[in-house]
């Protein structure tokens, strides 16, 4: 019985993907795009690189790559912190995307098929209203964890690839880097443990957009986004305070200073340079700080209560 289960909640998943292509091809081209301008700009340095100042001038368009370090003379933990910043980097950015293509995934979650009204197919199959909605927030949660944790590694040996070649035409010998093994699947683990965070922190986020698309019966974009909005305009008015505006944006940020040892105010130098340092950006006293943070409970108690209403309303609502 709990292996036929099992297989149930894999294939509501693999729907899930299979009906909503843009999870995986939205990064797919994101890869393709920076990959080619990648390209474009190592065929620059190639053909016509200046070795004083490191600047290319191709077709008008200047690159300055002289703060590219040299790896030779750094540091390990400058070349430790190096490949930390770039993977996080570059995670952050994926992440953010990703961000924008579950919203738009789960707002129409739970309201296209009332509004194409193949709720009536699904109800007639044995899977209950509560194991698909369940099984569309599991499939935002891996999407937002495994496809961008996928594609930020996939990114990052391209990129590390033609910096190779160019840091080699540049004589920065950047082929060091490749002595630090465990420093590259270090940050990989930084990473992983970075979405996963996320991806359990946006949960009160994830929750009310689905809440939304339970319960809108025409455009759920303007009930996910209005009523907040909606809601911090009344209190301004009323009260002429922003509680609820600093709660909701705060929320998206406050996870970093407790999931990391990360602070942003020494992150640069009185130059205004980033500052590459290889410390330890996780530890017990952060994974402490994150799990006796109240902010975490809390969001996870309002996201159950939101899910919670999502299953509801899909229970009982009809079709549009």
């Amino acid at each position: 019985m709990n292996a036929l289960v099992t297989r149930m909640d894999k294939t509501l998943i693999r729907r899930e993907f299979w009906e909503n292509r843009s999870l995986w091809m939205v990064p797919t081209v994101v890869i393709g795009i920076l990959t080619v301008l990648s390209l474009y700009m190592l065929i620059a340095v190639l053909v016509g690189h200046s070795e004083t100042v490191n600047t290319v001038d191709a077709n008008g368009i200047h690159f300055r790559i002289d703060n590219l370090p040299d790896f030779s003379t750094a540091a390990p933990e400058q070349v430790v912190g190096f490949v930390r910043i770039v993977t996080l980097a570059l995670g952050a950015m994926f992440s953010f995307i990703m961000k924008i293509v579950l919203f738009f995934y789960l707002l129409d979650s739970l309201y296209a098929d009332r509004r194409d009204r193949s709720i009536l197919f699904w109800r007639s199959m044995p899977v209950s209203d509560t194991r698909t909605v369940l099984s569309k927030l599991a499939t935002a949660m891996l999407t937002f964890t495994g496809i961008s944790f996928a594609a930020t590694i996939v990114l990052e040996l391209i990129l590390l690839v033609f910096m190779l070649i160019m840091g080699t035409v540049l004589g920065v010998h950047p082929w060091s880097i490749l002595t630090y093994p465990g420093t590259i699947v270090g940050s990989w683990l930084y990473l992983a443990y970075g979405l996963i965070v996320q991806a359990i922190w946006f949960l009160p986020y994830l929750g009310w957009v689905m809440l939304a698309s339970a319960w809108a019966k025409k455009t759920p974009f303007l009930w996910a986004v209005l009523v907040p909005l909606g809601l911090m305009g009344a209190e301004g008015w009323v009260f002429h305070t922003a509680n609820i505006a600093r709660l909701v944006f705060r929320h998206s940020l406050s996870w970093l200073p407790l999931a990391f040892n990360f602070n942003p105010d020494t992150a640069l130098n009185k130059h205004g340079d980033l500052v590459f340092t290889g410390g330890n950006l996780v530890g017990f006293d952060s994974l402490g700080r994150l799990l006796a943070s109240p902010e975490l409970w809390i969001g996870t108690a309002l996201a159950a209560v939101f899910i919670y209403g999502a299953i509801w309303l899909r229970r009982n609502r009809s079709e549009i």
